[in-house]
């Protein structure tokens, strides 16, 4: 009997500590945004609308909504290995033409060279990881809203979409 006990009371101990492993490990391994990017655009030729990285199940992947003409697509790719785990067309009803304007589609598809130079750039800083990007309209301009972690904690800076420019968002 004291032995059941102590095996249970040492896995109560050790559960978290592996949990807490489990949970931060993907997190360290994870590609750049700019690599997840590039295997989607790998298997679906696009420009970025948008691209966060999130939790499905207990795997770390990263959704990015592509746009090839008129139609996107999303892309959904492993962040452990960057491998493109499934891609699908989004059907504009209604609702998602609300999403994304035409003024965004065709800045996703003319903005492709800048956006990935720019996110270059930003990675290149030590311990920099973006979190998620989106394209949207600011004062009568397109840019790229980026939410990112770095050394100085979370921030979020604007990407022009035309000429590659980082600003802080205010």
């Amino acid at each position: 009997m004291p032995h059941k006990f102590t095996a249970l009371a040492a896995s109560l101990l050790i559960a978290p500590t592996a949990l807490f492993a489990q949970a931060t490990a993907p997190e360290a391994e994870r590609v750049s945004m700019s690599q997840a990017i590039k295997a989607a655009q790998s298997s679906i030729d696009g420009g970025v609308l948008e691209a966060e990285i999130e939790t499905e199940g207990d795997a770390l992947v990263y959704e990015i909504d592509l746009v090839r003409g008129e139609a996107v697509y999303e892309v959904t790719v492993n962040a452990a290995t960057g491998e493109v785990i499934s891609q699908s067309e989004e059907q504009l009803t209604s609702f998602l033409s609300g999403l994304f304007q035409e003024d965004e589609l065709r800045a996703a598809g003319s903005s492709r060279d800048v956006l990935m130079k720019a996110l270059a750039e930003l990675e290149g800083q030590d311990g920099t990881r973006i979190e998620e990007l989106s394209l949207d309209e600011e004062d009568d301009r397109m840019v790229y809203e980026v939410e990112l972690t770095d050394a100085t904690g979370e921030r979020e800076l604007m990407i022009d979409a035309t000429t590659g420019e980082v600003t802080q968002d205010d």
